[in-house]
């Protein structure tokens, strides 16, 4: 026998061994299947008879986030802090480092002001240190010492600045930086209500109450009332609606703002209709017009969000269109569309404001309306922001809160008399014909009755 017989005799030995133990491997799986299945059913009977009756809502921790894409990108400026960073996002960046030693300066004066136990004040936060971590949507990669210092440093200088806003007195410090600056102000207030730039608002609550006694502030103010007092200065409201939220639950200083502008009345979530209206079927401005439409502003509206419209009178409250309401725009909605399952009230009221102005036309409409402030930037660009922050959201018109108005709106535009004010009366020549056409029909008729009336008299 040479080499290669004894191989192929080989191999053919290995190849019936293989099958062998194969063949028992199988005939031992077929005689277990029994045994298999009554595993399989008697573990996955167990399982169900633990298992909840209902499906468990998995809520995040995240509170604070980044702004989405889109809409990010809209207004670099109402995104990214220009003067201070508030918490881990923004730290260290080139614009706010010049501000940092001006937190060491208030937190100082804090102290002087509080009689702070600054010690007590860094167990307030270690305590928290782990909860506040979960706050934000990204992890913050900091050692325990340098997130516990940031806590500090950046809640008591939000503590400090809303004392001093409530302390006039002291106000006209000449080596303040800030408070001698007034073009300064709105900027700070702008920084602390970016999404991006917050920090929890139970950290800061609890900060607050382990500092700030009622004898210094009143057993009238609370943390929420001075940061709306703050927020005042450039979003003007009734005193008596600011001490009506004192007590307002919410994640950060943005969320304050935000749920402060909760629509007071007119609310019509699910609302249902015959004839639902396309998501944005609204006509602009400059359409509904000629429809018959008018347009009238709430000046005292205790709510951006109070829109009505009683036929054919469309009410919407004054806006000014600058910098600061283009940076709540903007956060508002980025917050409602980083949430899950809440409301999305400024997301609704932006849908709508970007179904009425689609060109800067309709801007100037509004404007000699009273609807939109004169001193609100150029038509060009509020009329840029309103399409751009528009088409960036998912808008349901479904669950719109404005759902009942979006509806009426569109009813009316569609109805026979809207058609005809469309028709014959949305410019001096159709008047002008449409007048002409009823004087001759006026004059035939009268031509008519009065022939009629000569035929009667002669018999």
């Amino acid at each position: 026998m040479n080499t290669h017989q004894a191989i192929e005799i080989a191999e053919r030995n290995d190849a019936a061994v293989r099958t062998d133990t194969a063949g028992s491997e199988a005939g031992m799986t077929v005689g277990d299947h029994k045994d298999t299945v009554t595993l399989c059913v008697d573990h996955l009977c167990r399982l169900l008879s633990e298992a909840p009756t209902g499906v468990l809502a998995r809520t995040s921790p995240h509170t604070i986030f980044r702004i989405p894409q889109p809409p990010r990108g809209i207004n670099p400026k109402a995104e990214e802090p220009e003067i201070v960073s508030i918490g881990p996002y923004h730290r260290g960046r080139p614009q706010v480092l010049e501000f940092e030693e001006y937190k060491l300066l208030f937190l100082k004066r804090l102290i002087q002001r509080t009689h702070l136990d600054l010690k007590r004040l860094t167990r307030v936060v270690v305590d928290q240190e782990s909860s506040a971590r979960t706050r934000y949507s990204e992890d913050v990669v900091m050692e325990s010492s340098d997130f516990v210092e940031m806590m500090i440093l950046d809640g008591c200088f939000v503590m400090e600045l809303l004392l001093r806003f409530f302390k006039r007195e002291d106000a006209t410090d000449k080596d303040d930086h800030i408070f001698t600056r007034p073009q300064v102000t709105p900027i700070i207030i702008g920084d602390l209500l970016k999404l991006e730039n917050q920090i929890p608002y139970s950290l800061l609550q609890s900060l607050f109450d382990a500092s700030v006694s009622s004898e210094l502030i009143g057993e009238a103010d609370t943390l929420a009332t001075l940061a709306l007092k703050l927020f005042d200065l450039a979003y003007p409201r009734s005193m008596e609606r600011i001490k009506s939220w004192g007590n307002l639950e919410c994640e950060h200083l943005l969320d304050l703002l935000y749920s402060s502008l909760y629509p007071t009345s007119g609310v019509y979530p699910n609302h249902t209709m015959e004839h639902w209206p396309l998501a944005q079927s609204v006509p602009c401005v400059t359409e509904l017009r000629p429809s018959g439409i008018n347009f009238k502003s709430r000046r005292n509206a205790d709510s951006l969000l109070d829109i009505s419209f009683q036929k054919p009178l469309l009410r919407i409250p004054y806006i000014a269109v600058d910098d600061f309401t283009t940076t709540v725009l903007i956060n508002c909605v980025s917050l409602e569309q980083c949430r899950e399952k809440r409301s999305k009230y400024m997301t609704d009221y932006v849908s709508l404001m970007h179904c009425l102005i689609k060109q800067p036309k309709d801007v100037s409409l509004l404007r000699s309306d009273g609807i939109i402030a004169l001193f609100s930037h150029d038509d060009q660009y509020v009329a840029n922001l309103f399409n751009k922050l528009g088409k960036s959201i998912s808008f349901n018109v479904h669950d719109c809160f404005l759902s009942k108005q979006f509806e009426e709106l569109e009813s009316y535009y569609r109805s026979n008399w809207a058609k005809m004010m469309r028709t014959y009366f949305s410019s001096p020549w159709s008047f002008i014909s449409a007048s002409s056409a009823f004087l001759v029909i006026g004059l035939t008729i009268a031509q008519v009755i009065f022939a009629i009336l000569a035929y009667c008299s002669h018999r």
